[in-house]
């Protein structure tokens, strides 16, 4: 009798322990919201995004105006922004983008969300996601 209870309790060891493995981990978020004015930094990073963005395009967009911004710092920083885009003159092959020269070449006509991580002791940054919709709709 003793044997079964030891094996009992030991299944239901395993079988607690399989669900708790199972259970999604959620971290506590420490985004911070930043507020308008944009710090210079951050648009820097919403142009850095920008410019990453290549594929299928022969033109880069550029940064019009940023909407929302979070941040987070956990071994580096992280970056959520939220902006506006409009296509610019720049070519993309002919020209390196830059925010000064890839100015607005008509109105904004997208709304983009960049994740954007930064690691300022080994100096790189890294776009984690980036999406776009349409602004007419």
């Amino acid at each position: 009798m003793t044997a079964i209870k030891q094996t009992c309790l030991v299944l239901l060891g395993v079988l607690l322990g399989s669900c708790y493995a199972s259970m999604p981990v959620e971290i506590t978020s420490l985004w911070t919201y930043e507020e308008a004015p944009w710090s210079p930094h951050l648009l820097k990073l919403a142009h850095y995004a920008v410019s990453t963005q290549t594929g299928g395009r022969t033109v880069y967009d550029t940064v019009v105006n940023i909407t929302a911004a979070m941040t987070q710092t956990i071994g580096g920083a992280d970056a959520k922004l939220t902006f506006t885009t409009a296509p610019s003159s720049c070519r993309i092959g002919q020209v390196a983008y830059s925010a000064k020269k890839c100015l607005p070449a008509g109105p904004a006509n997208k709304k983009c969300i960049a994740y954007i991580s930064v690691a300022p002791v080994v100096k790189t940054k890294k776009v984690a996601n980036y999406t776009c919709s349409s602004t007419r709709n």
